[in-house]
């Protein structure tokens, strides 16, 4: 779990480093997916899948589209570190979806988790809302990726990591190549563009999907939650030290009240890792 918050932590950063590069939102997602899609096809299994559950992963994929266009259109205006913030509330709302849906009880600890990351959405929104629509572009990334992740653990928890993966990787790059090769411009153009576009396929989606999936079967979903806070701080430990992005007095007070909500809805986990960690762990 931490190999992949780690590199999902790289993300935003690469993103940042490819539009300095000249390379365009569009040919930047339908590059990544292209190559995304290709190394999934020669790692995923080669049992052949029904075409009912292709069909399944792939209304997920149309779901992420939506996901990773709305992230991408964020990071053009807004600084790495609050993207990464704001988008980091899916854990919470994704309680709050699965109540609404029916697929679990809401408690009294999920509720007051979600009141302070919404807390912590308004302090972290607030401080960057000069940035025009990039602060909404991320508050959508986290509702649709937290749609994202309810479909999934009811629509796909039983396949393979790799055969999904494949399959949104696939939905992915057939609506970006289309679109990118529509518009012409901004591909990538040199071997630094190229170099930064071949690492954000590869580092923050393929390594970092495949250890999350790996790790997520090992810890759990809870433990997996707050490992995953990992994330948030290597993107604001990347944007101070290679974009020289700095929070404001605000928004570190959000990224108290988000981090804080992930962690206190998961308190749990969190203490049975603590146990795991304290020598508990005997199985492994």
């Amino acid at each position: 779990m931490l190999v992949s918050a780690a590199a999902y932590g790289t993300l935003p950063i690469l993103a940042k480093l490819a539009y300095a590069s000249g390379v365009g939102l569009v040919p930047l997602l339908a590059s990544r997916f292209v190559i995304a899609a290709c190394v999934f096809a020669l790692v995923a299994r080669r049992a052949a899948t029904p075409w009912r559950e292709r069909l399944r992963l792939w209304g997920l994929g149309i779901v992420f589209v939506g996901n990773t266009f709305t992230y991408f259109k964020a990071l053009e205006t807004v600084p790495a570190a609050t993207v990464a913030l704001l988008v980091f509330s899916y854990p919470v709302i994704v309680t709050v979806l699965s109540a609404l849906l029916g697929l679990e009880s809401l408690t009294p600890r999920g509720l007051a988790a979600a009141v302070l990351a919404f807390a912590g959405c308004a302090l972290t929104a607030g401080g960057t809302i000069a940035g025009g629509p990039g602060v909404a572009f991320a508050l959508m990334t986290a509702v649709i990726y937290a749609t994202y992740v309810v479909l999934g653990s009811r629509f796909a928890a039983e396949v393979p990591a790799e055969t999904a993966a494949l399959h949104v990787a696939q939905v992915c790059a057939m609506a970006y190549l289309p679109w990118a090769l529509a518009e012409g411009r901004g591909m990538p153009a040199g071997p630094w563009a190229w170099v930064v576009v071949v690492a954000i396929a590869v580092v923050p989606t393929v390594v970092a999907l495949r250890a999350f999936l790996s790790g997520l079967a090992r810890v759990g979903p809870g433990r997996a939650a707050v490992l995953s806070s990992l994330e948030v701080v290597v993107t604001m430990a990347l944007s101070l030290t290679l974009l020289g992005e700095r929070l404001g007095p605000r928004q570190w007070a959000g990224a108290a009240l988000i981090l804080g909500a992930v962690v206190f809805q998961n308190l749990g986990a969190l203490r049975s890792l603590a146990r795991t960690a304290g020598g508990g762990g005997g199985r492994r």
